[in-house]
């Protein structure tokens, strides 16, 4: 491990994660950029080892950073670092080519041993993360026709709002609707897709296009 880059527009967490780098890995260099275009420039002419890679910049989406490096340097390994626990961002990310995804509320300690397991072969996952992946992957595929034909234009708008991380009351301010519709629509949904929580609905939505 010699080359990091950290892709973070927040200073004070940007230094910690110099911090606790220099701790997990003492003889790297570190090279540091606070948007999207700072962090294209530095990959075009620097060969990284490991990326960690905050998701909401200045002037875009580090998602677009990960897969400019997948293009580039398909073997620097790359962490999401975020506040985003949501299923869609998770699994866009990982689509993207992410290898790790860890939210910014982690310990100063778990980060350290995330950190550090990379060498390992650990992926680094915050524990919540790991539990959304799990259950993501533990539903049978469907047929997305079927998805297609089974719901109303209404519970489609739903289920991609779902996807999005939205909560039942986002979802009837979203639509103008009352909360005890918005209910009602959710399970509707449910019922329809055969699943019981957002992270299946989001992957069902994700399989099928029904959102990005």
């Amino acid at each position: 491990m010699d080359n990091v880059l950290v892709l973070e527009d927040d200073e004070p967490y940007r230094d910690l994660l110099l911090h606790i780098l220099q701790k997990a890995f003492p003889d790297i260099s570190t090279s540091e950029a606070t948007t999207v275009a700072e962090a294209s420039k530095l990959i075009t002419s620097t060969y990284f080892d490991l990326a960690l890679i905050d998701l909401n910049l200045p002037d875009g989406s580090g998602i677009e950073v990960i897969k400019e490096l997948r293009a580039i340097s398909p073997d620097t390994f790359c962490v999401v670092a975020t506040v985003f626990d949501d299923d869609k961002t998770l699994f866009n990310s990982l689509k993207a080519g992410a290898h790790g995804y860890l939210l910014k509320d982690e310990s100063r300690k778990n980060l350290l041993a995330h950190l550090k397991g990379i060498l390992q072969g650990h992926p680094p996952l915050s524990s919540s993360m790991a539990k959304k992946m799990i259950r993501h992957f533990s539903v049978p595929a469907l047929d997305t026709h079927h998805v297609d034909v089974n719901l109303s234009s209404r519970e489609k708008e739903v289920l991609q709002l779902i996807a999005k991380g939205h909560p039942r009351k986002s979802i009837a301010r979203e639509l103008d609707i009352s909360l005890h519709t918005a209910n009602d629509h959710v399970k509707a949904v449910y019922r329809k897709l055969k699943v019981s929580s957002s992270v299946e609905a989001t992957r069902i939505a994700l399989d099928s296009g029904l959102a990005e």
